[in-house]
């Protein structure tokens, strides 16, 4: 007979195997107690790590709006620069998109006289913004005095609608749509006029060197709105 067994039976003679019920008693008190502490205790924080987050993207938006005009000559190229800081100072978030309408007339005052030619161009540089969107309008012209739009998308993939996402933080969501590196830098306007002078141009009181070109602009801003689907 072992040590262990020797034991064992001292026990049960001594008591009955009083000091045996006991130490089951304990075991299976201290089973009890992890498995309430896991099962119990412990059941929210593990529901909430295994849960997703869902949350609702919404967008305010706000539209700066204003003229100017620029004095372009025949043959040249004149430029018409823009950036954030032309908007007012209630402008507030980041910049969606920007929009140009140019329009001229023909200023020569002579009978019969045609429209000149006005051709207009966005560089892809000097701003930050997004540039292979494929609905930019970057360039156009015409020589029939009608206007002109184009149109630079700034912040990548916004298009102002709401919409729902799961996972990460409501602080992560803010961060994705408040990048203030778009719409950062100068955005150019290039304007070249070709005079197409009238048939009494061989006059020496005609006077068609130059046209006034008139550019309304107007830049979208927004700011994202985050809150939890969750109840």
């Amino acid at each position: 007979m072992t040590q262990d067994e020797t034991l064992w039976s001292l026990i049960k003679e001594e008591d009955s195997g009083r000091s045996f019920a006991i130490l089951v008693s304990i075991l299976f008190l201290g089973l009890m107690f992890h498995a309430y502490s896991f099962f119990v205790l412990k059941e929210d924080d593990i529901r909430n790590k295994n849960s997703i987050s869902n949350y609702a993207i919404m967008f305010d938006e706000q539209i700066e709006q204003n003229s100017d005009s620029v004095l372009v000559g025949d043959g040249e190229t004149n430029e018409f620069t823009l950036s954030r800081q032309d908007a007012s100072a209630d402008a507030f978030g980041m910049i969606a998109k920007i929009s140009m309408t140019i329009s001229y007339t023909e200023t020569s005052g002579e009978l019969l006289d045609p429209c000149d030619e006005v051709m207009v161009n966005i560089p892809p540089n000097g701003m930050v913004a997004d540039w292979e969107n494929e609905e930019n309008i970057l360039a156009d012209s015409n020589d029939n005095c009608e206007d002109m739009n184009l149109l630079v998308f700034v912040y990548p993939d916004y298009d102002g609608q709401a919409y729902n996402a799961s996972g990460e933080s409501e602080d992560h969501w803010i961060e994705v749509w408040s990048d203030e590196t778009f719409g950062s830098g100068m955005l150019t306007l290039q304007i070249s006029v070709d005079v197409n002078d009238p048939p009494s141009s061989t006059l020496p009181t005609v006077n068609d060197e130059n046209e006034e070109i008139q550019v309304n602009w107007s830049i979208t801003f927004f700011e994202p709105n985050v809150a939890s689907l969750d109840t």
